[in-house]
């Protein structure tokens, strides 16, 4: 039986169809992806000139079936599920049949009515799928420890192979089996860059789209240097190195990642994964 995961942001992830036995889930279907272009006309040319696409907020709807005992018991059961689809924060939802691709939803609202002359019912529930991709339920440096939600279809080549986001050296290949490139800065996604060493200038470049970030502070014994997104903290405090305020992107497949100004270099990329 196909199982459906519930996580409200700041919570535990459940296994709604196991917390309410009555809910059995039928089936899921994602809309399209939603392409936001932007344009700009040019007076006295024809046409126009695509300046961005931005990836917007689409659907999925989650069909479930709920078994009453009686007409008292189905509307415990809907009271139940209401309570767990609809929050003030986000839903993470994923189901066992695709079990590494999650999606943050909020719930839009969905009438719970019993079929005719029966006290069961089937509920067509469709959530706004407010990232606009898919994103997998963990971090690519828990990749080892997530294997069995990896599957075909998620760009890893190699299932008993898989790759690795920490290294103690100054070149290495960072693989991103996303759909999409990973962008910090222009399309807000989520990349933790952490950094040990001893060195008193650190420069990370990607040797593959020319994107870079340089940190002019010294290191040494236990100090880390994390770039969150495109702030960058040094042992936990931001505003206090001195940068050229760039950041790095991931392009879609390898990599090549080189770490300059810094001796003993251990250095782990954290991000999710992402997927229309």
């Amino acid at each position: 039986m196909s199982r459906l995961y519930v996580m409200k942001k700041g919570h535990e992830e459940i296994d709604l169809t196991a917390r309410l036995p009555s809910v059995t889930l039928l089936e899921v279907r994602s809309g399209a992806p939603q392409l936001n272009p932007n344009y700009t006309a040019i007076t006295g040319s024809d046409g126009q000139r695509l300046q961005s696409i931005a990836f917007n907020s689409s659907t999925v709807t989650v069909s479930l079936l709920i078994k009453g005992l009686n007409r008292g018991d189905f509307n415990l059961s809907k009271s139940a599920l209401q309570r767990e689809l609809y929050a003030r924060v986000p839903l993470r939802i994923r189901t066992s049949d695709n079990p590494g691709k999650a999606m943050w939803v909020v719930a839009n609202p969905t009438d719970i009515t019993p079929l005719s002359q029966s006290d069961d019912g089937q509920v067509d529930f469709t959530f706004t799928v407010i990232s606009g991709t898919k994103i997998t339920p963990f971090r690519s440096d828990e990749i080892a420890s997530n294997q069995d939600k990896l599957d075909f279809g998620m760009g890893i080549p190699d299932l008993d192979n898989l790759p690795s986001y920490s290294f103690s050296s100054n070149s290495f290949n960072i693989y991103n089996p996303s759909d999409l490139e990973i962008d910090p800065y222009i399309q807000h996604h989520d990349l933790i860059i952490k950094i040990r060493g001893n060195g008193s200038s650190v420069v990370v470049t990607n040797q593959t789209n020319g994107t870079s970030f340089t940190a002019n502070t010294s290191l040494s014994g236990n100090d880390e240097l994390v770039m969150n997104g495109i702030t960058l903290f040094k042992n936990g405090q931001a505003g206090q190195v001195d940068t050229d305020f760039s950041h790095i992107v991931l392009a879609k497949g390898n990599n090549n990642i080189t770490v300059s100004g810094l001796s003993g270099a251990n250095v782990t990329f954290s991000f999710p994964f992402l997927y229309f």
